[in-house]
């Protein structure tokens, strides 16, 4: 059986290890600030900072990306409960 760690592991897009310009901000910090978001109820804007959160824009864009991408239904659909 695979795991829900595992599945969104999968999910995630994996860029270019060597790509010109600043760093990407990892998969799984984005997806850590969009549940943060979530779950304290503020805006993207409201996104601290000093938890190691970046930017709150770059979590609203990854998130839509993911969506646009058709990967929030795949990923997210099979870890919820049956």
């Amino acid at each position: 059986m695979v795991g829900c760690g595992d599945l969104l592991n999968r999910c995630f897009h994996r860029g270019p290890v060597k790509a010109p310009g600043p760093r990407p901000m990892p998969d799984r910090q984005c997806l850590q600030g969009i549940l943060y978001v979530l779950h304290i109820g503020n805006g993207w804007e409201g996104l601290p900072q000093e938890l190691g959160f970046r930017s709150g824009m770059t979590c609203l864009r990854r998130i839509k990306r993911w969506i646009n991408a058709g990967l929030s239904t795949i990923c997210f659909g099979s870890c919820l409960p049956s």
